[in-house]
């Protein structure tokens, strides 16, 4: 065989390699892209969470029971929990010495002062299903009670159309976070979204307690 039809024939192997190269190339880039487009992608949520701040909302917090006694200020960006400032409530009872049980604290309302001869504002359909915040004593030991709706009755032309409490709760001097659930409530009638209530018998030298980032959230 002459050298020319050697180097033909070495030349046509490697272009039959070549092709055979290529063509497993194509064909492994092919499955690759096949598997690519059969594999689902990754959910990533773009939808934002719903949440309804409180105190934004409803920025005029009514002062309820032994009024004198009680007060509501921001606290500096030092004591809050998320800055730059926290709610500082504080309950003294009013008279000494008296014995009908005392009480007094703040309650956030859709109106200010509205007792139900307002209506309240629909937030069903919202998908609200908790009421979280976080709250601390001043000197630890303060006994408070978180409640959100319960206002009105058979008199008052409108009422809460929920009642949510978490109970008498006490109170350590460092931030926690706690949480009134929505699940079941029905929220088309909400008057009164968020209170803290302080009573003096177990507080009988007063109590001061700080409450920050009052949410609704799914």
């Amino acid at each position: 065989m002459s050298a020319a039809l050697r180097l033909a024939g070495a030349a046509g192997l490697v272009g039959a390699l070549l092709a055979l190269g290529c063509e497993a190339s194509d064909r492994g880039t092919r499955e690759l892209t096949q598997s690519l487009s059969v594999a689902p992608p990754s959910k990533v949520s773009d939808t934002p969470r719903v949440v309804l701040d409180v105190t934004n909302a409803y920025p005029d917090p009514q002062i309820i029971g032994d009024k004198r006694g009680v007060s509501i200020v921001k606290a500096p960006a030092g004591i809050a929990h998320s800055p730059p400032d926290a709610w500082a409530i504080e309950y003294v009872r009013e008279k000494k010495g008296i014995t009908r049980p005392g009480l007094g604290g703040v309650c956030w309302q859709n109106r200010p002062g509205n007792q139900g001869d307002a209506p309240g504002d629909d937030l069903s359909g919202k998908g609200y299903r908790r009421i979280s915040f976080w709250a601390r004593g001043d000197k630890g030991g303060e006994v408070v009670e978180f409640r959100a709706g319960g206002l009105g009755n058979i008199k008052t032309r409108h009422q809460d159309s929920f009642d949510v409490s978490l109970g008498k709760v006490r109170l350590a001097t460092s931030w926690s976070e706690h949480t009134l659930f929505l699940q079941d409530a029905d929220l088309s009638s909400v008057i009164t979204p968020f209170c803290v209530v302080i009573e003096a018998g177990p507080n009988p030298n007063g109590a001061l307690v700080y409450v920050d980032d009052i949410e609704y959230s799914g």
